[in-house]
């Protein structure tokens, strides 16, 4: 089993996610496959949906088992909400619901986090219980609160955490309030994502404190933050520029796409007439500029469909708002279609021509203020002309 873990260990030294000693010694204590009794490999089926298959000692094999327990992957470990599913060794469909995160992420945000000996941290998201670990094994236990949304996953991962001797504070309830029977932490950590950061997390931290989340906005993608806390109760910091997304927090909700899809559709296909765009359907697929436009754009849903040989790209907005944005396989020019209060594709071509202006920016050229009263992303600095609300 060493061998396992000082394997792991080596290879997220080697990709620059490991970069302290204590944090080393951390990943060689604590055994990731604890944590990972069960846990799901996923797949595309030969319809192109998602097939998850079940991993476990008795179904895999011991070997297969460890072997894939110790990967730099992420591991579904839920689906549906449900504990289910593990009995039968075929593939089964779902939503995954709460996964462990590849240990290269896991580590590379802790060492992000700056702790130092003494710290006091609150975690939200407690999963399967490692990242718990780890901070238990760097800090001491009675040092790390663990918030987790779902019972069971609290449960589950406090049996595993006490199996190694840890008894960290494991809280059942809404990340998004903290815990303030714990207050004041030194350090906040999210294995979440939020559209927001809550301001219950900065009330909650000293002075001085480290709050490093995930923020999504409403086109998924996702800017990865450190902010410190001041003494009149503001954060403030720069977005990182490693790449780092996490399921949406469970008690976040929004507009769904069907409920905005039917109307727009139906208008669409009684006429609306189209007109050329010079941007091709994949532009939102670049990552700075789709958080770009969720910046300018707050609200906005994005949905694919393919129609007789065309290639769909929908957005949507609660307000009644919509665009497709048509390519075809053979090679004509891409048609735009529009219809609701506002010209959607007309705004996505605007933000498209600020951000060209702009060098291209990416997200470590913006930062976010948290306030008592709003919460603002800025590019280059906070006093800068160039700057956005976030909205809960």
């Amino acid at each position: 089993m060493q061998a396992l873990l000082r394997a792991l260990a080596d290879e997220l030294e080697a990709s620059g996610d490991l970069r302290s000693p204590q944090w080393r010694a951390a990943v060689e204590q604590v055994p990731r496959h604890v944590f990972l009794p069960r846990f799901y490999t996923a797949a595309p089926n030969a319809q192109g949906f998602t097939e998850y298959t079940p991993v476990t000692p008795e179904i895999s094999g011991l070997d297969e088992w460890l072997t894939l327990a110790y990967q730099n992957e992420t591991w579904v470990t839920q689906l549906d909400h449900s504990d289910g599913s593990w009995d039968t060794p075929g593939a089964v469909t779902g939503i995954p619901t709460s996964s462990s995160t590849l240990p290269g992420v896991v580590v590379r945000m802790l060492e992000d986090l700056q702790v130092y000996d003494g710290a006091r941290v609150l975690e939200i998201g407690t999963g399967t219980g490692y990242s718990t670990a780890l901070l238990c094994a760097r800090l001491g236990d009675d040092l790390v609160t663990s918030v987790e949304y779902d019972a069971v996953l609290s449960a589950a991962a406090a049996s595993r955490l006490a199996s190694l001797g840890y008894r960290p504070a494991l809280v059942v309830g809404d990340g998004a309030h903290g815990h303030p029977p714990g207050v004041p932490y030194d350090r906040v950590i999210a294995t979440c994502s939020f559209t927001h950061v809550p301001p219950a997390w900065v009330e909650q931290a000293a002075p001085g404190a480290v709050i490093l989340t995930t923020v999504v906005g409403s086109l998924g993608a996702y800017g990865y933050v450190r902010l410190t806390v001041s003494e009149d109760g503001t954060a403030t910091g720069r977005f990182l520029p490693d790449t780092v997304s996490f399921m949406r927090s469970r008690t976040e909700g929004g507009p769904t796409v069907g409920s905005m899809m039917r109307p727009a559709y139906e208008a669409k296909k009684a006429g609306v007439p189209g007109r050329a765009s010079a941007l091709g359907g994949d532009v939102l697929g670049t990552d700075s500029f789709a958080w770009a436009v969720q910046l300018f754009m707050p609200g906005v849903l994005q949905v694919g469909l393919t129609e007789d040989g065309a290639n769909g790209r929908w957005l949507l907005h609660p307000d009644g708002s919509w665009s497709c944005l048509e390519t075809y396989p053979d090679g004509r020019d891409p048609q735009v279609f529009q219809g609701g209060p506002r010209r959607l594709w007309d705004e996505v071509e605007t933000v498209h021509a600020w951000w060209a202006k702009s060098d291209r920016p990416a997200l470590e050229r913006y930062g976010l203020t948290v306030t008592r009263s709003e919460q603002r992303v800025w590019l280059d600095t906070p006093d800068a002309p160039d700057s956005w609300r976030l909205h809960a």
